[in-house]
């Protein structure tokens, strides 16, 4: 027996659409999101889980909220979960980003694993942060279906973990937000169940991918 971890990605925001980046600043859903947030609600409710824990970030929570709408579970609150702190970098869009910080734009579009924003984090420092935290849930919730709204990089840290990618290497793999992802979780063995999955969203084109 495993722990079965399902991992949402929380719906499109404001800032998703601009294409800034958000890290741990707070964008509100968009109105695209808010119903892609209830599409995956719906997909969920022909689900079994036991208990529904989301980022504490302002978008994890209004997602994971319309969400346990439809599915009523104990709901907890991870800081650990939040997406990747993105230091001087949350805000701004890639161009306003490499104008204003060249050399650390040229740092982070070589994935330099070891590079710490300022102000941020690093990917490795994320990976650590994120793979640790799930394994702890895993072992809080052995043997049972728990269900996690978060962020994508949180998602990308989990599949190369699973995967035991290298860090430094491009991701090579799509994450919608508001699709849905599984995986099964023993100890330190982590294995893919589904990825990706935006079949409750495509015939609305509703979909964006960041």
């Amino acid at each position: 027996m495993a722990t079965e971890i399902t991992i949402i990605r929380h719906g499109e925001t404001v800032w998703n659409r601009q294409k800034r980046i958000q890290g741990q600043r707070n964008s509100k859903l968009s109105e695209n999101g808010i119903t892609q947030a209830q599409l995956v609600a719906k997909a969920l409710a022909k689900r079994e889980f036991d208990v529904l824990v989301s980022s504490d970030l302002e978008r994890a929570v209004e997602t994971a909220n319309i969400i346990n709408k439809q599915l009523v579970l104990p709901h907890e609150y991870n800081a650990n979960l939040r997406e990747r702190l993105f230091g001087i970098f949350e805000g701004k869009n890639f161009a306003e980003i490499e104008e204003k910080y060249p050399e650390e734009f040229r740092r982070f579009k070589e994935r330099d694993a070891g590079f710490v924003v300022p102000g941020g984090e690093s990917i490795e420092q994320m990976y650590k942060r994120v793979t640790s935290e799930i394994e702890a849930i895993s072992r809080k919730y052995k043997d049972q279906k728990v269900l996690i709204v978060s962020h994508g990089l949180v998602l990308e840290m989990m599949m190369y973990k699973t995967f035991n990618l290298k860090l430094d290497e491009p991701r090579a793999f799509s994450i919608n937000n508001s699709s849905i992802s599984s995986f099964y979780i023993d100890g330190d063995n982590w294995f893919l169940k589904e990825w990706g999955v935006i079949e409750h969203l495509v015939s609305l084109n509703v979909l964006n991918e960041l």
